[in-house]
């Protein structure tokens, strides 16, 4: 079984994912004009060295100024950009996951009035299309996370001092039931964008599940640390018969349904992805 696992040993954000997927072998060109062609910036890729690792680093260039947009703002922006229909889905489930986690720890009743300030600006918008586009290519049958190393300390932003993790990031982590855990760099390791693309893709493992490796690829963060500050990716050929899986089973009844319906209704659910569908008359 073909995998893709992230371990995140110094964190993860946006364009760390992006890097490090296109390091494995995500077509560099496709995906940057994809980027390009459904966001306002422009992006350079370059190989560069962090701490003796070989990384490849993504720059995504943004206008000089931008106002912080709503939600439903980025959700038009994305539909509009007639993106591959896996790609589109998965953009708007991550920013719906992390405008459900700003709406949570704000008190934001309504989704439509939410403002983004960090998170809505373009370089976000290119982090999430571009690392859904790249992820997607790389045609794994599953996806696994590691602990995240999310850092220490405190940061400003807009809301002022936080602590790290920042709220919202927290909020993804409780959502995504994603493990991570505090290291000795006083910064923020993990950002919003980073743990929305990991809680939508991955599953969490504490350890690295038994399989071969088929490559290892680098995604380079900006800051300078003690150590590398690159996220690391593996594509592995897993023992499929070694790892756990969840089911989850729906029910539901239906009355004054005609048999047409109902078969219509079988086969539709075996294509989107059911294991087995079973109707009781």
């Amino acid at each position: 079984m073909r995998s893709l696992i992230f371990n995140p040993f110094s964190g993860a954000a946006g364009d760390m994912i992006l890097g490090c997927t296109l390091d494995l072998g995500a077509d560099r060109e496709s995906v940057k004009e994809l980027i390009e062609a459904s966001a306002p910036v422009s992006v350079d890729i370059r190989e560069v060295v962090k701490k003796g690792i070989k990384a490849l680093d993504v720059r995504i260039n943004v206008p000089e100024r931008e106002h912080a947009r709503t939600y439903p703002e980025l959700v038009d922006l994305i539909k509009e950009a007639r993106l591959p229909s896996r790609v589109e889905a998965s953009a708007l489930d991550i920013f719906l996951k992390m405008a459900e986690a700003e709406a949570s720890v704000h008190g934001v009743d309504d989704l439509d009035k939410l403002h983004f300030h960090e998170v809505g600006q373009s370089d976000a918008l290119a982090d999430v299309i571009g690392s859904s586009a790249a992820i997607h290519s790389l045609g794994c049958d599953s996806v696994y996370c590691t602990p995240i190393n999310v850092g220490s300390g405190t940061i400003e932003c807009a809301h002022g001092t936080l602590p790290v993790p920042a709220p919202a990031t927290l909020e993804l982590l409780r959502k995504g039931k994603l493990y991570f855990r505090g290291g000795n760099e006083e910064k923020e390791l993990l950002t919003p964008t980073g743990a929305a693309i990991l809680s939508h893709f991955a599953r969490p493992v504490e350890t690295f599940p038994q399989g071969r490796v088929i490559s290892i690829g680098y995604g380079a963060g900006d800051t300078e640390l003690k150590g590398p500050n690159v996220l690391q990716g593996i594509l592995s050929d897993l023992d499929s018969c070694l790892i756990p899986d969840m089911i989850e089973v729906l029910e539901t009844n239906a009355d004054d349904v005609s048999g047409e319906v109902l078969g219509n209704l079988f086969e539709e659910l075996l294509a989107m992805g059911a294991r087995d569908v079973a109707i009781d008359a």
